[in-house]
């Protein structure tokens, strides 16, 4: 830490003394105590590392992680970049509400911002608890990633449950993104997920910028970069991934449910939707789940009411067929969105009709397809059609 409080009650800051000598001249013989705990501290003057400041026993309850010299360098960037454009920021702010001391604190006429630099993996817990503690409070929580967390910044990335954690979106008008900084570059990196189709695969169109942005605007952050690779995946997934053990209970359900192997599951399954990222499991799984459960037994011209599919869905949440993912920074929408939003791609390829907000109608029956080369030129059929009318 950077901030300590003198026995007289006073702030001394060693961002305000660029100079180690300067540092160890002002410093010497006083005591420094944590402006959190009241515990004492003392003055590190490693050669490799920052001059800093440190707990005696490395404990405090405002803070649950020791800082690395990443975390030091980050945060004392962090601080100078948002000093540039508002003078009203703090380092080391101690909340006595939250019992919590952001990294660098900023208050403008109409919001406080807590910026928390993370660069070591947190549980999901704690994750929770600091920002509901922020936010009960009316501090807005601003999660950074340290870039070296994410390593190279490339179309198609690995996220990990922790990272999609930072996942943020303030408002219906914009898209979701991760933000990271880089205290090498001093910049500020916005990660837009586009796309995924399993656990380890994202593609993510970024942007950089010297200064943060709380409502980053991105232009055409959609494409279609991801669409060969998909329909490559989603082959594979017939040919190989349907038979893997975790999908035992689905294939079983297809095959008595709907007397057909799992493999030639209809085209109409698999299909992207904006809000892909409410549900960790893979979209070809749950909506096989969602389509078999609510729409492939439905005859021909029949209705199919969205209350009636939810209900399913939320079944299948609860036996854990399907994982939601929990994202605390997200304040707009939720899983749900994603089942509306599947049904109305349904409408868009020509398979339902929507009638009402929450009736449905069933327009166009399965093709039965007599092999895996024919459900495969169906799904390519399917997926460019439905690209070709985004982009049109």
């Amino acid at each position: 830490m950077f901030v300590a409080k003198r026995k007289d009650g006073s702030f001394f800051s060693l961002l305000d003394w660029k100079n180690r000598e300067d540092v160890e001249r002002l410093t010497k013989g006083e005591l420094f105590f944590c402006p959190a705990c009241h515990r004492a501290l003392q003055l590190k003057h490693g050669q490799v590392r920052k001059v800093h400041f440190a707990h005696m026993n490395d404990s405090c309850n405002a803070s649950s992680e020791s800082e690395t010299l990443y975390h030091l360098e980050g945060k004392e960037k962090l601080y100078e970049s948002l000093l540039h454009s508002h003078h009203t920021t703090t380092l080391e702010h101690y909340i006595p509400s939250t019992n919590q001391r952001a990294d660098v604190y900023l208050e403008t006429e109409n919001r406080k911002y807590a910026f928390e630099f993370q660069c070591s993996t947190i549980s999901k817990s704690e994750f929770n608890l600091r920002t509901k503690l922020y936010e009960s409070s009316h501090i807005k929580p601003i999660w950074i990633l340290g870039k070296e967390k994410l390593g190279n910044i490339e179309p198609q990335m690995k996220l990990s449950p922790f990272q999609w954690q930072f996942l943020q979106r303030h408002n219906a008008h914009s898209p979701p993104y991760i933000l990271a900084f880089c205290p090498k570059s001093t910049l500020y990196y916005y990660l837009y997920p586009s796309f995924s189709f399993n656990t380890s695969s994202t593609y993510i169109s970024s942007m950089t910028s010297k200064s943060w942005t709380e409502h980053p605007i991105m232009q055409n952050i959609q494409n279609a970069s991801w669409k060969e690779h998909f329909l490559h995946y989603k082959k594979k997934w017939r040919y190989v991934y349907s038979l893997y053990k975790p999908h035992n209970l689905l294939r079983k359900y297809c095959y008595a449910k709907m007397n057909i192997p799992l493999s030639l599951f209809p085209a109409e399954i698999g299909l992207p939707v904006p809000s892909f990222y409410r549900l960790h499991t893979p979209v070809i799984e749950w909506q096989a789940w969602l389509y078999f459960d609510s729409i492939y037994h439905t005859p021909l011209h029949s209705i199919i009411h969205v209350p009636t599919v939810l209900r399913n869905f939320k079944r299948r949440i609860k036996g854990s067929q399907i994982a939601v993912r929990e994202l605390p920074l997200v304040k707009v929408g939720s899983y749900e969105d994603a089942v509306v939003e599947y049904l109305d791609t349904l409408v868009s390829i020509g398979a339902l009709k929507r009638e009402t907000p929450v009736i449905y109608r069933k327009i166009k029956k399965e093709l039965p397809f007599p092999s895996m080369e024919d459900v495969y030129k169906q799904d390519r059929i399917v997926l460019e059609y439905l690209l070709h009318l985004k982009q049109s």
